[in-house]
């Protein structure tokens, strides 16, 4: 045979291997674009070369986010090295084959599992993996031929490589979207329940149940803040102690737990000294319950039934559904508070009217003389008196009193005060008398801090004379016809400071035309908008300009006075009390 011939039967088998290749080439590249799955797509890369060129050992490294390189695929290597990161000092652009492999920095590896040929697989100019390859049997080396065919082959999966990583991204995308939307789901769900209630309990006890339930954990403990002070407000464990829970209501243990403002699990943070009972009861997540930047309750949880460890999403779910709660407890706490003083201010009304009961309802006629009183209570009970008792057709008493404090306690001591009052003028007991036993009674049944001003007196409505007794009280005016006014104060101590006092008495003769005004101290402290109290002489003014007028009058101007002053203040601090005598005849 010619030399001619030769050379052409020599070109036709190159052809007809190179068709051959191109044949294999283009049915690798439909097998391997026929499936989505990578495991199934470097499969198929990886053994039609091994069992094309007999090949014994052989893996595939696909990259990932980190830079690395994962072996996904091996076959004829130890199963342990599947999964495996390599990271490389810098990536191969070309083949590398035997002595070659060895020099490249950072190839030990490769060369410990006999590896003699890595490829690149290219996709775009990026390199997503290596095809790896180990000696073909008999030791035979690689063709150049056949490193074409290889680095083809490579070229053609990458874009399968691609698109299945692509795949699987966004399957996973799917997972977490499926995952979001199932949690959101169960949020809503479980926000419908604790927002179905106003029960406090009820709403943390609603909170430990779904948390137990869609977490598998078996330890979930609420501390909850009140009064500023964090508490352990529920537990749910199937193994904590005694002294376990002791441990998680100690006071250092609180107040650091109340400083958390962020979740956090407990494995990967550093904690202080106060928080390390978390580790040693094997707790795994912290969880603060916060509400306007503010941590008004913390969520612990123990470790997963079946030992999953907690991942961020688990914590972003965990704090979404604690804030949530926290919302619902506040809402509660705020219904609470909002009973709480609805009962209140129904108490204080029902107060309010007993109160008022005990004030005269109308004022006798008297025979030369007019007598009238007011009580404008403030927003609250308080504790002024005053009072209009007829003794006899020729005697009558007048009397007023200041106990000091506010609301229901002032108000249960004035009532005890007209009650022992009335007991001891029934007796026709006399003036000095009737204060004495009064101090005596209140001393010794009261605190150090509780006391009444008092001003007693006793008309003779047939001689026109005024006896009187006052114990601290505001000094009641006498005004007479020609604008001449005196002061009422003589007595004694106020009532209720130290037992057995003695108490003097006055005896005032009443003429034509005299104003007796009786007042407490809520009139002279009343408050203008400047914060200035009312005073003595201002009420004396007011009374110097109304002798011309009846008693009632008197009164209606002291209010005006008072408004005028007192603009736009409301009425908070004191009862207003007033009670006047006028002499006609």
């Amino acid at each position: 045979m010619s030399q001619v011939e030769n050379s052409q039967k020599e070109i036709s088998r190159e052809l007809d291997q190179k068709l051959v290749e191109l044949q294999s080439l283009f049915e690798m590249s439909q097998v391997l674009n026929s499936s989505l799955q990578l495991k199934s797509v470097l499969n198929n890369m990886l053994l039609t070369p091994m069992g094309r060129m007999m090949i014994s050992r052989g893996m595939v490294l696909i990259t990932d986010e980190q830079g690395g390189f994962g072996i996904q695929v091996l076959k004829g290597l130890p199963r342990e090295l599947e999964g495996r990161k390599l990271y490389f000092e810098s990536e191969l652009k070309k083949p590398v084959l035997g002595d070659e492999l060895e020099k490249t920095p950072g190839m030990q590896f490769f060369k410990e599992q006999a590896i003699t040929l890595m490829i690149p697989i290219v996709s775009t100019n990026r390199t997503v993996g290596y095809l790896c390859l180990g000696q073909k049997l008999g030791g035979l080396a690689f063709t150049s031929s056949e490193i074409d065919f290889l680095t083809s082959l490579s070229n053609i999966a990458a874009t399968s490589i691609e698109n299945a990583l692509m795949f699987h991204k966004l399957r996973d995308v799917n997972r977490q979207l499926d995952k979001k939307i199932q949690e959101l789901k169960t949020l809503f769900e479980i926000g419908q329940e604790l927002n179905s209630t106003l029960e406090t309990e009820k709403i943390v006890s609603l909170l430990v149940f779904a948390i137990m339930g869609e977490m598998l954990v078996n330890q979930c403990f609420v501390f909850l803040k009140n009064d500023d002070k964090m508490g352990l407000a529920h537990t749910r464990s199937f193994a904590a102690s005694e002294k376990e829970l002791k441990t998680l209501s100690g006071k250092g243990f609180l107040k650091s737990l109340a400083n958390s403002s962020v979740p956090f699990l407990v494995q990967e943070t550093e904690l202080s000294r106060n928080l390390r009972p978390l580790e040693r009861l094997n707790l795994q997540v912290v969880v603060p319950m916060r509400i306007q930047d503010e941590t008004k309750g913390v969520l612990v949880l123990g470790e997963r039934i079946n030992k999953k460890e907690f991942g961020r999403d688990d914590l972003e779910f965990l704090s979404t559904l604690s804030n949530q709660a926290m919302i619902s407890i506040e809402n509660a706490r705020l219904f609470e508070e909002a009973l709480e003083k609805q009962r209140m201010e129904e108490e204080l009304n029902i107060a309010r009217e007993i109160q008022q009961k005990l004030l005269p309802e109308n004022f006798p006629t008297l025979p030369g003389m007019e007598v009238r009183g007011l009580n404008i209570p403030s927003r609250q009970v308080g504790g002024d008196y005053y009072d209009c008792i007829r003794l006899d057709e020729e005697h009558i008493a007048l009397t007023i009193a200041d106990v000091s404090g506010k609301g229901v306690p002032a108000s249960l001591l004035m009532s005890n005060l007209q009650a022992g009052l009335h007991s001891l003028v029934s007796s026709h007991a006399d003036i000095s008398a009737i204060a004495g036993k009064l101090n005596n009674f209140i001393q010794a049944h009261t605190n150090y801090d509780k006391f009444i001003t008092f001003f007693y007196c006793e008309i003779d409505l047939k001689d026109r004379t005024l006896t009187y007794v006052n114990a601290g009280h505001n000094p009641p005016y006498i005004y007479h016809a020609d604008g001449s006014h005196r002061i009422l104060d003589i007595g004694g101590l106020i009532l209720g400071m130290m037992a057995n006092m003695p108490y003097e008495t006055e005896k005032v003769r009443l003429q034509k035309g005299d104003l007796v005004f009786m007042f407490t101290d809520g009139v002279t402290e009343a408050k203008s908008i400047q914060d200035v109290d009312f005073e003595e002489w201002r009420l004396e003014e007011i009374l110097a300009k109304s002798l011309d007028a009846d008693v009632g009058e008197v009164i209606d101007r002291v209010i005006a006075g008072l408004d005028e002053f007192s603009k736009d203040v409301p009425q908070q601090a004191d009862d207003i009390t007033m009670l006047a005598l006028k002499v006609l005849e």
